[in-house]
C-alpha cells in the first residue's frame, strides 16, 4: 500500500475589539473623530475580490475584541507598552450597513505626534486568565492572557472543542501600527485624519489561527462502476493535541505579523465525518497520531465469485462484500508530487486528506489550493451510507 496526501492552503480573516481601562485621546470642536471599525478583509486587500462585508466575516450580533495602544513613536513603543487606549474592547457587529459599535466611544488623537496601534481577535471573550470572569471562556475556548496592567501584544490560550459543530473559528488580525498616518493637502493642511475615510477605518486583516483539516474518500472509475454500496463504520484520528498558547509577533523592519503556537497539550481522539472539515490545533504530527478507518464495500460480481447451494454446488454470486480496517501513521502520509511526509499542521492552512480506493490498494493523494477555492479531486466521491 503506498501513501500520498492531500493539502489545501487557506487564507481568511476577521476583526475584534474590547474594553479600555485608562484614557481617551483628547479632541475638540470640528476635529472630533471617533475611532470606528467598519470593514475587514479575507485576504490581502490588493486582490479585487478580497473585500467582504462585515456580516460575511463576523455575523450580526457577534463581537470581536480590540487592543489599541496610544503612543508617541519617539518615546513609547506599542510592542512594550500597555494597551492604554483600548484593552480587550468589545465591539459588536450591527446591521449589514452599520459599523461595529462599542462604548465608551474613543476618538482619534489630535496631536500628529500621537499614534494608535491595533490588534484584534474573534470571537470576543470577556474572561482573562485567573481573573474569575470566565463565562465566555467555556463557550469560545479562547482565553485572553494580557491583563489590563500588562504590556506588549496580547497572547491567547485556546482549546479546540471536541464536536465539529461546536468548534470555533479563532481569528487574530495583523498588527496595524502607527495610525493615523498624516498626509497634508492644500485643501486640508495639518490634520492627521486624511488617510482615514468615513467608510474605511481601521482595516483589520484577519487570519485563521486553527488548521482546517478534512478527509475525503473517492473511488476510481476502475472500481466505481462495480460498487453497489459503500459503508464507512469508523474514521478517526487519535492522539491529537487540542489546546495551546498563541503568541502574535510583529517585525517592525518588515511590517509582518507572525503567529506562534506553543504549550500544546491535552491529547484527544477525533471522530471524523468525511467532507466535513474540522478546525483543529496547529501542531507537529507525532508518531503516535494514527488514522483509523473501517469500511465495507458491496461489489457487483463478475461471475467468478461463488456461493454454494445446500447440495454443495457452486452458484455464481450477483454481489460480494469486501471489508477492510487499516490503521495508518498520519505523519507518514506524503504530499503529492513530493517524497516528503507531512509532519506539521500550520495555522491558516487547509489540509485535505484524500483516501483513494482502487482495485487492489488504498492510495493517499493530495493537492494544495487557496482557502475557499474549489477542490476538484479526480475520481468519484463516496460518502457514508
Amino acid at each position: 500500500m503506498r501513501y500520498l496526501l492531500t493539502i489545501i492552503g487557506l487564507i481568511c480573516l476577521m476583526a475584534c475589539s474590547k474594553e479600555e481601562t485608562t484614557r481617551t485621546a483628547e479632541t475638540t470642536g470640528s476635529e472630533l473623530r471617533p475611532v470606528a471599525f467598519k470593514e475587514a478583509y479575507t485576504v490581502q486587500p490588493t486582490r479585487s475580490s478580497a473585500k467582504f462585508t462585515a456580516t460575511a466575516g463576523i455575523p450580526v450580533g457577534q463581537s470581536m475584541g480590540v487592543y489599541a495602544y496610544l503612543h508617541n513613536t519617539d518615546t513609547r513603543d506599542y510592542l512594550t507598552d500597555s494597551p492604554n487606549f483600548m484593552w480587550n474592547q468589545k465591539a459588536t457587529r450591527q446591521e449589514d450597513t452599520e459599523p461595529f459599535t462599542y462604548e465608551p466611544l474613543k476618538y482619534w488623537p489630535n496631536d500628529e505626534n500621537s499614534k494608535l496601534s491595533f490588534i484584534a481577535y474573534f470571537p470576543y471573550c470577556n474572561g482573562v486568565e485567573n481573573d474569575g470572569t470566565d463565562e465566555d471562556i467555556e463557550s469560545t475556548g479562547v482565553t485572553p492572557r494580557l491583563t489590563n496592567s500588562g504590556t506588549g501584544l496580547p497572547t491567547f490560550d485556546f482549546t479546540v472543542k471536541n464536536a465539529i459543530g461546536d468548534q470555533v473559528d479563532f481569528l487574530v488580525s495583523d498588527v496595524l501600527p502607527n495610525m493615523p498616518k498624516t498626509r497634508d493637502t492644500d485643501d486640508d493642511p495639518g490634520l492627521p485624519f486624511n488617510d482615514l475615510t468615513i467608510t474605511d477605518r481601521v482595516p483589520f486583516l484577519f487570519k485563521h489561527m486553527t488548521a482546517k483539516v478534512e478527509f475525503r474518500i473517492v473511488a476510481d472509475a476502475e472500481i466505481r462502476k462495480d460498487i453497489v454500496s459503500f459503508h464507512l463504520t469508523t474514521l478517526s484520528v487519535s492522539n491529537l493535541y487540542k489546546s495551546g498558547r498563541l503568541t502574535p509577533l510583529y517585525n517592525k523592519d518588515t511590517g509582518v505579523t507572525s503567529f506562534n503556537w506553543s504549550n500544546q497539550a491535552t491529547k484527544h481522539n477525533y471522530n471524523i465525518k468525511t467532507y466535513e472539515p474540522q478546525l483543529l490545533l496547529p501542531q507537529t504530527i507525532g508518531d503516535d497520531v494514527m488514522l483509523s478507518l473501517e469500511y465495507e464495500i458491496t461489489f457487483k460480481s463478475d461471475g467468478t465469485t461463488y456461493k454454494y447451494d445446500i447440495y454443495g454446488n457452486p452458484v455464481a454470486q450477483d454481489e460480494y462484500k469486501y471489508s477492510n480496517a487499516p490503521t495508518i501513521q498520519l505523519n507518514q502520509m506524503k504530499l503529492t508530487s513530493t517524497d516528503l511526509p507531512l509532519t506539521e499542521w500550520l495555522p491558516n492552512h487547509h489540509y485535505v486528506y484524500t483516501i483513494r480506493l482502487r482495485a487492489n490498494r488504498i492510495d493517499f493523494t493530495g493537492q494544495v489550493v487557496e482557502w475557499g477555492e474549489y477542490v476538484d479531486i479526480e475520481g468519484i466521491e463516496i460518502k457514508d451510507e
